[in-house]
């Protein structure tokens, strides 16, 4: 976080305070702290600032205010600080011709950095009543080459049948002149198991290359190309010819563009696992092409997009808290005679989407259009059921719960299809449950109903109790 009484502890410098019109020689820049950095990492942000020596006391400022937010911007720093001191030590140099009826000030300027932890590893446990067991492995290393270029790995991997999978991913950014923009490459391979909802296994290997702006949590923006290779296999004899369409290879190429925005108050402010307060906001777009392996005989040109957004608001010192989210998207096709890869259809149902129905149970085939809207309100347990944990005291003074527990009651509303919007049935779901929110240890126990209003299909039903129990352990501070 910045120093945000930077001039406050400028004007403690009598010297300085007093300088008035006086120059100012800058003499030195020291850095305490961020000793894993290379040197070349400080000379490309600090540069400017090391361009000139001879400033007036404003015009210093306004550099040292640019470079402390470019320090901020690499992501790798929990805290700069920037001071100016008048430099007793120092001598000016002959070479140095003043104008002025008093010399120039000697002044050093000094920047105090802690890092964050720059090698984190985890690795998380989660069963749950739609897949059974996951494995999650992740490592990233915010420090390759001494230059805060970020590597990330991560492994996601069930064993067990008819849910087993493999997903691996590499993650590849560096900072360029502006630490803001970073030069982004990505990675993933996967291997799933579809056959329980699906009827077909699929392999599949893409990438994305690109330009990502970031500002701490509040803003991203990611403009690249990507491309995707994806191979559908062992389809069961007796799935619908609409899938048997898509055994084999196709490759897929894309422009994409995704932005980010945040503005979020979590009720543990180091764990950042229960939103409070604010909104999140997400805008996804692609334009794609799609095409048969080794032999293009066709392409699928469209143009995808979708939007998210999810709203917090609670009452009572967080004893109730409210959220709303909705969530579109259309895939508009270019060439209809082509239909759309079931990969890059929309699909909803399970535990992460519209509950009580089973995993993409809502329409298996998928759909070139959705929509989801959902409520749920959390409410803290009375304490005659349990003994409140004690409250903590984090910044600002506000106290709050480590480990919240609540209970809560969910409604949701979606469809996926070629037509939702005219569509005369629609899937709803209902439920409430007990949910602990905690960084390594968390659980989600609720009873969903769902059904689909203005039709009798319950194909994708699945009413009662669901779970999900994610425990893990990680280096990270």
């Amino acid at each position: 976080m910045a120093d945000t009484d930077f001039q406050t502890r400028l004007e403690t410098e009598e010297l300085l305070a007093r300088s008035g019109g006086r120059p100012l020689y800058l003499t030195s820049v020291e850095v305490n702290g961020g000793d894993a950095f290379s040197p070349y990492f400080y000379r490309k942000l600090l540069s400017p600032l090391l361009a000139d020596s001879d400033y007036t006391l404003n015009s210093l400022v306004r550099h040292v205010e640019d470079t402390t937010d470019k320090l901020e911007k690499t992501n790798v720093f929990r805290s700069v600080k920037a001071s100016l001191h008048s430099d007793f030590k120092a001598a000016l140099p002959s070479s140095v011709v003043s104008y002025n009826k008093e010399p120039s000030i000697a002044t050093k300027v000094i920047f105090d950095l802690q890092s964050i932890n720059i090698n984190v590893g985890e690795v998380f446990l989660n069963i749950n009543s739609e897949d059974n067991l996951n494995l999650h492995l992740n490592y990233r290393n915010n420090n390759i080459n001494d230059n805060a270029e970020l590597v990330e790995i991560g492994v996601n991997y069930n064993p067990y049948r008819p849910f087993d999978h493999l997903l691996s991913s590499g993650t590849f950014m560096a900072s360029l002149n502006n630490p803001a923009f970073k030069f982004l490459i990505d990675v993933c391979h996967a291997q799933q198991n579809n056959e329980s909802w699906q009827q077909s296994k699929q392999n599949s290997a893409s990438g994305v290359i690109g330009v990502q702006y970031q500002r701490g949590r509040a803003l991203s923006v990611l403009t690249g190309l990507a491309l995707a290779k994806r191979n559908l296999h062992s389809i069961d004899d007796k799935a619908d010819d609409d899938l048997k369409f898509f055994a084999g290879e196709y490759l897929k190429t894309s422009a994409i563009n995704r932005i980010q925005l945040a503005d979020v108050e979590y009720h543990n402010p180091f764990s950042h696992v229960f939103p409070v307060r604010g909104f999140q906001a997400i805008v996804h777009s692609e334009v794609s092409q799609s095409s048969e392996q080794p032999a293009a005989s066709s392409y699928a040109t469209f143009a995808k997009s979708m939007v998210g957004l999810e709203l917090y608001q609670s009452w009572r010192n967080n004893n109730i808290t409210a959220k709303l989210s909705a969530d579109v998207g259309g895939i508009y096709n270019l060439n209809p005679e082509t239909p759309i890869h079931i990969s890059d259809r929309f699909y909803l149902g399970g535990i992460s989407s519209l509950r009580g129905f089973t995993k993409n149970g809502v329409n298996p085939h998928g759909g070139t259009q959705f929509y989801q809207f959902a409520a749920t309100v959390f409410a803290k347990l009375p304490k005659f059921f349990i003994e409140p944990t004690p409250s903590i005291v984090g910044p600002r003074d506000v106290s709050y719960e480590p480990h919240p527990l609540r209970v809560y009651g969910s409604a949701s509303v979606g469809n996926c299809g070629s037509d939702v919007w005219h569509d005369s049935s629609v899937p709803v779901s209902l439920g409430f449950g007990l949910k602990y929110f905690d960084y390594y240890a968390n659980f989600d126990l609720g009873y969903f109903v769902a059904r689909r209003y203005g039709s009798s299909d319950t194909s994708g039903v699945k009413n009662g109790l669901q779970f999900s129990m994610t425990i893990g352990g990680s280096n990270r501070m």
